[in-house]
């Protein structure tokens, strides 16, 4: 039994470091562009951030990429584009 806890143990904080990450980035976001973004709005593959959203918001942040991926880099995340 104790080897299936540790298993689901593995599980659960994958999960919360996966919701902590995805926090960060929403806070570092609103910090720079100043719009508001839900966490289930930010989908992460491949080193690539994907925001869904108004077209003014993505013309905002891609006028502001690079502070952008500038901070996550400095916050060890590690995102290397945005879309």
């Amino acid at each position: 039994m104790k080897e299936i806890s540790l298993f689901f143990d593995k599980f659960k904080n994958s999960a919360l470091k996966e919701l902590n990450k995805r926090e960060i980035i929403a806070s570092s976001l609103y910090k720079i562009v100043k719009i508001k973004i839900e966490i289930k709005d930010l989908d992460i593959k491949n080193g690539i951030l994907y925001i869904k959203g108004s077209q003014m918001l993505k013309s905002e942040i891609f006028l502001k990429k690079k502070t952008i991926l500038d901070t996550f880099f400095k916050n060890n995340i590690k995102i290397i584009d945005i879309k």
